[in-house]
C-alpha cells in the first residue's frame, strides 16, 4: 500500500517513510492536481461573451429590476467595467438551463 492510499483511508497514523516514498507521494499529488486543472480548463469556455444589462434582461425575459435583485442576492452577479454591468453569457445559460429543467419537472 502506498502512502497516498494510507492517508486516503483515513484514521490517525504515524508513518516512517523513505525518501523514495515521499517522491512517489509527491508524484501522485502532482498528477492529481494536473488532472483537476485539466478538468477545470475543459469545463471553462474558451472565450467568454459578455452581454449588456439590456441584452441579459431580454435573454432571460425579465426586467432590469429583476437583474438588479438577482445581483443583490448573488443569483446572477455581473462584472463591472467602469459604470457598466456586463453579464457572462455562460452564467445566463446556466440559469436558463436550470429554469428549463425546473419547468420540465413541473410538467411531470
Amino acid at each position: 500500500m502506498d502512502l497516498y492510499s494510507m492517508i486516503e483511508a483515513g484514521g490517525r497514523m504515524k508513518f516512517e517513510v523513505t525518501g523514495e516514498d515521499l517522491c512517489k507521494f509527491a508524484e501522485v499529488l502532482i498528477e492529481k492536481a494536473q488532472q483537476m486543472k485539466m478538468r477545470e480548463l475543459a469545463m471553462q469556455p474558451k472565450e467568454e461573451k459578455w452581454l449588456t444589462m439590456h441584452e441579459a434582461a431580454e435573454m432571460c425575459m425579465v426586467s432590469k429590476t429583476t437583474l438588479w435583485q438577482w445581483q443583490k442576492t448573488g443569483y446572477l452577479v455581473p462584472a463591472k467595467m467602469g459604470r457598466r454591468s456586463l453579464y457572462a453569457l455562460s452564467d445566463i445559460q446556466k440559469i436558463l438551463a436550470t429554469r428549463k429543467r425546473r419547468d420540465d419537472d413541473d410538467d411531470d
